[in-house]
C-alpha cells in the first residue's frame, strides 16, 4: 500500500480497485467508494496506482 491514501473530494478516503478493462486489465487504480452510486463524476477522485518497481525490475 502508498504511504498517503487519497482522499475523495466527498472527504471519505479513496478505495483501491483493480480494473477490468480490456485497455489495463489487472491495474490498480483509487477511486472514490461511492462510485457507482449515482455520484456525479467531477466530485469523484480518480488514480492510478502503480507501485515503484522492484530492483529487479
Amino acid at each position: 500500500m502508498p504511504e498517503v491514501i487519497p482522499v475523495c473530494y466527498c472527504g471519505n478516503p479513496a478505495k483501491l480497485n483493480m480494473s477490468w478493462s480490456n485497455d489495463n486489465p489487472g491495474r490498480r487504480f483509487f477511486g472514490c467508494k461511492k462510485f457507482g452510486s449515482g455520484f456525479r463524476k467531477p466530485y469523484w477522485v480518480f488514480t492510478w496506482f502503480d507501485p515503484p518497481l522492484k530492483s529487479r525490475s
